[in-house]
This record gives structure tokens, sequence and C-alpha cells, in this order.
């Protein structure tokens, strides 16, 4: 069920580098939520923002007392935040975002009692049904993350963690104040493998290349990966993945219009022919098996 409300801000706050975790009240929405759906957020008050920003939803967390939700607390981990110390049914939608232009500035902006428009639960995620068995089947998970891309992957290494599956991270970042949330994963994996282009945390370059040497020294494994990050990473890590025969799962990123699939604006190309041709991946992503992506044509529309 989606559901479109005004729902009220508790927290917003600031990580490292340009990150922020905005935590929104909405038990109907939270409930609701499936791992690697997303929602798309309005800002109200702002008539020359237009159109919604579509946002992965990175936790979902149990209710609190608005003042405690609000106190918030310095540091590199979202799990450090006080809405993380409660049990019970989700009522609070976390996002995980950086800012990069005037929508996600005017986000920074935010603070406790503000509110936005709320369009959620949206996209075909990582459903259990379709992926867990294949998963159980594997010798263990391997998460694969560029950048922002982690906010994808929390709540699906969640599931395969409550299910007994084995799950390493491997999280990259141009420096080392791109890897937010990494304490959040620690206790859902057996391994986290760190990189940074510059070297300033874990080991220098692309995070496809210790990928690549843990599947070249493991070769005789089963493993399943699970991908989200920018279009290079996506695509590296696919071939990857083709390379050492195993199975991908990716969280896609696109241009948004509406998030409902009317506007058409974030079709990808897939294998099939005529209209099978093309998917959305608001609506039948962002999640894809990577076998079905048509990536030489992704190309000419990621530059």
């Amino acid at each position: 069920m989606i559901y479109d409300e005004i729902v009220p801000v508790l927290e917003n706050r600031p990580l490292t580098g340009g990150h922020f975790l905005l935590s929104l009240h909405s038990p109907r929405q939270a409930q609701a939520t499936r791992a690697g759906q997303f929602a798309m957020i309005r800002l109200l008050g702002h008539s020359d923002v237009l159109l919604r920003r579509p946002m992965s939803i990175y936790d979902l967390k149990p209710s609190e007392s608005r003042s405690e939700a609000a106190i918030g607390s310095a540091g590199n981990s979202p799990g450090s935040s006080p809405v993380a110390a409660t049990t019970g049914s989700p009522a609070i939608m976390q996002i995980l975002y950086k800012v990069v232009g005037r929508g996600t500035r005017l986000m920074a902006q935010l603070k406790p009692g503000d509110e936005v428009g709320l369009l959620a639960p949206l996209g075909h995620g990582f459903l259990e049904e379709e992926y867990l068995e294949q998963a159980k089947e594997s010798e263990e998970v391997l998460h694969v993350a560029g950048g922002i891309g982690i906010a994808a992957l929390l709540l699906p290494s969640r599931d395969l963690a409550r299910a007994g599956v084995q799950q390493s991270l491997f999280f990259g970042g141009r420096t080392k104040e791109d890897l937010v949330g990494v304490e959040d994963f620690a206790p859902l994996v057996r391994r986290i493998v760190l990189a940074t282009e510059d070297g300033s945390r874990g080991q220098q370059g692309y995070v496809t290349g210790p990928l690549e040497a843990y599947l070249e020294r493991h070769r005789d494994n089963k493993f399943l990966i699970i991908v989200c990050g920018p279009w290079g990473m996506l695509r590296s890590s696919v071939e990857l993945a083709r390379k050492y025969c195993h199975p991908c799962l990716l969280s896609m990123e696109n241009r948004m219009g509406c998030g409902l699939g009317v506007c058409l604006g974030c079709c990808i190309r897939v294998d099939g022919t005529g209209h099978g041709a093309y998917q959305r991946v608001c609506t039948e992503g962002p999640v894809f098996w990577a076998d079905k992506v048509i990536w030489e044509t992704e190309e000419l529309y990621s530059t």
C-alpha cells in the first residue's frame, strides 16, 4: 500500500561529508515498507522546487517521544541516533542522504517539528520470496556499496541476518567522509571491507578492486552479489559477477519525476522486445537481476 502523507520531522542529524540522517514519524508508511523500497519527499513551502526527491529508505525504527528523538548527537554512524534505542513496531522512517543540489540543500535545513510531504513506500524492492532461497544456497551474500548507495542495503542485510545468511560488506567512497553507516552493518555481517579513492580509509582505489581479489581467492565458493551505487560501479560489479559466474541483484538509480510509473522518465533498457525492452526503475525496480539490464544502452543515458 502506498500512502501520500504530510509527516513531521523528528531529527535531521548531520553526519560527515555533507550526509544527513532524516527521521520522519510516519507509522503507516514505515509498517508498509519492505527492504529496498524508496520514498519521494516533497519540500513544503518551496514552490520553486517542483518535483519530489526520490530517496532510498535506509532504516525503520520504533516510535518514541518527540523530545527524545529531537535530542540528536553528532557522529559518523546513523545507528548512534537515539531513535535506534527502542523496540516495537516501526513508526519512524529514516532517510540517509547527501547534499548534492538545491533540493537536498533545503532538506539539510529541516529541523524537528517541520513537516514534509512523503509518498511511500514505492518500488519493487528486495523481496525475500524472490531471492532468499538463492541467498541461503550461497556460501555468502556480498553487499557492494558505492557512496550513498549504502542507503539501500541496510534493510536487506538485516533481513538476511535474521534468516541466518552469512554476509560481507564491500563499501567504497571518494574519501573517508563518504563511508557513513558502517557501524550499522557491523552486527549483521561477518566482514567489512572498505576502500577510498584517496586512501584515507581502507584500501586505496575503487571498491571493485578488493571485491575482485576476494572473488579470485574464493573461486570455488558460491556467492550472491547485491549492489547499489553509481553507474560505473554497478557495471563493473556486474562484469565481475559474470566473470566469476555469480548471480547479482542491483538496486538501480535514475532520475525520477513522479515515482509512480506515469512519467516514464526513469526507464532503463532491459532484455526484451517491443515495449518489454524498457522497464521503469520506480515501479518494476529499483531492484533488478543484473542479467536483465542492457548496459550498453544505459551508458548513453548516464553521462
